[in-house]
């Protein structure tokens, strides 16, 4: 294996994530190929991978677990037949946005979804129950951990889920697309309609982790629930139950810490069901220390 080209250092992690909560990272690699990702996945034990950070809060203090960074592998190629190629630290608006411009049909729908392919593909981003990212994934490549072995498979092999891949133990390092040809003007103005649509209904002008549980099955969505409960403006500490989006909980002038953000999930928890007796699932990554696993 080559020399990585950077090796391990600190950070911290409210300025990797969204959330924009969590302490420090002793040791964060980012690599910057396929190579030096296999070579980090077989030499480190139990690291914990880490895409846009969108969708991920750290607990406060010193974070042990080795944490492998993917937004460096930023290789992207748009080639013929409607077919794209994307590692895994591509941003997914980044090929939302050139596949619209290029007529290629699909991914208008998810115009404003934050984070990068690989993260995305983990948790099957997606505006609502249909429009879901794996839905247009025809390829897939995944290195398992340990071994190192990447290995192709097909879009239809994965048991895809509500916000899952339902692979746990694989790392996404890129993946293929396949899209139909569309008219260029008809899907700019869909893709501009979802990012206007989320403008007005998400407060995108806030620090959060995006939506913070999961829907239900069945009955009312989880920010219905919320707001039903009359729990929007709840706050502990520096987190607070978002006041235009009830599943949204936003860091108020980014003075919240984990822990906030963690009492304030477990209040709105504890009331939605006491009301009403649905018991919300979170939707969000916390990420776990070697000593707490």
């Amino acid at each position: 294996m080559k020399p990585m080209t950077s090796g391990p250092r600190h950070a911290e992690f409210s300025k990797l994530t969204s959330m924009k909560v969590g302490g420090c990272s002793r040791e964060l690699y980012e690599p910057e190929s396929f190579e030096e990702l296999r070579g980090l996945l077989t030499s480190l034990e139990d690291p914990f991978i880490l895409g846009g950070g969108c969708n991920t809060v750290f607990p406060d203090g010193d974070f042990c677990r080795p944490v492998i960074r993917t937004k460096k592998l930023g290789k992207w190629e748009l080639g013929e037949n409607g077919r794209v190629y994307a590692e895994a630290g591509v941003g997914i608006n980044t090929i939302i946005r050139k596949t619209v411009n290029a007529g290629l049909s699909g991914l208008e729908k998810l115009a404003g979804i934050p984070g990068t392919v690989g993260g995305g593909t983990a948790m099957n981003a997606g505006n609502g129950p249909d429009a879901c990212f794996g839905k247009y994934i025809r390829k897939l490549h995944i290195i398992s951990p340990g071994d190192g072995v990447v290995e192709a498979i097909e879009g239809s092999e994965v048991p895809w889920g509500y916000r899952n891949w339902n692979m746990p133990g694989r790392v996404v390092a890129a993946i293929e697309l396949e899209l139909e040809p569309g008219d260029r003007v008809e899907l700019k103005r869909e893709m501009e309609y979802y990012e206007e649509r989320k403008l007005k209904t998400q407060p995108l002008s806030h620090a959060s982790s995006g939506c913070m549980f999961r829907n239900p099955g069945e009955g009312p969505s989880a920010g219905k629930l919320i707001q039903d409960c009359n729990l929007k403006g709840l706050s502990r500490g520096g987190a607070e139950v978002s006041k235009l989006h009830a599943n949204f909980i936003v860091n108020r002038g980014r003075s919240a810490t984990s822990g906030d953000v963690r009492r304030l999930m477990k209040e709105v928890t504890s009331q939605v069901h006491e009301q009403t007796g649905y018991l919300l699932e979170t939707e969000v990554v916390f990420a776990r220390d070697l000593a707490l696993a």
